[in-house]
């Protein structure tokens, strides 16, 4: 190297360093400026993360508590029922919802039409109008699948096949109940033929 190109080289250095270091100026200026609103930032942040991990564990654990009192129940515990009923948890409903289907307690389904969990309502309402062969209601429009295949079903109880096939078509072919659909709809096809 030559003395000129090692002059241009130290410049470079020096050049590079006193960028940098008015960098570092500037970058300290604007930390003083700004110190108290960061803290308080970084403070935040580690705080609602704290108070955020606190409650996804508080609430765990309720969950598995509440869990426990529902397996109790199902084995009959009138504690673990009580219990479950105070939690206002929609295990309630599904506990009270399991017992009337075993027991065809229409009662009780026609209370849980009202549930919290909108699958128990309406299954409960759908399970409620098949004990009382409610086609009406089986087959409205907002029904489930299940709905249709029960309204289907009671109709080809009555001997109504073309209502029950014109029922079940209602349901979608990319349906995972459509295979069910289309064995109930071949009893649709040998009723009519009859």
């Amino acid at each position: 190297m030559s003395l000129r190109q090692n002059v241009n080289y130290i410049k470079d250095e020096f050049n590079n360093n006193e960028k940098m270091l008015e960098g570092l100026i500037r970058f300290e200026k604007w930390f003083k400026h700004y110190k108290i609103p960061i803290i308080v930032l970084v403070a935040a942040l580690i705080s609602w993360f704290v108070v955020y991990n606190i409650m996804s564990y508080y609430q765990e654990k309720q969950q598995l508590k509440i869990a426990n009192f529902y397996e109790k129940a199902l084995l009959g515990d009138e504690m673990a029922i009580q219990s479950l009923k105070q939690s206002q948890s929609k295990l309630y409903d599904l506990y009270l919802f399991q017992k009337a289907l075993s027991s065809n307690d229409q009662v009780i389904l026609e209370q849980l039409q009202s549930s919290k969990d909108p699958i128990i309502a309406k299954f409960s309402k759908y399970q409620n109008a098949s004990l009382n062969r409610n086609i009406e209601v089986l087959n409205l429009q907002d029904s489930t699948e299940f709905g249709y295949l029960q309204a289907a079903f009671l109709e080809i109880e009555k001997g109504n096949f073309k209502e029950a096939k014109n029922i079940l078509e209602k349901i979608q072919n990319n349906s995972p109940t459509k295979d069910i659909a289309n064995a109930l709809e071949h009893l649709t096809i040998k009723g009519i033929k009859e």
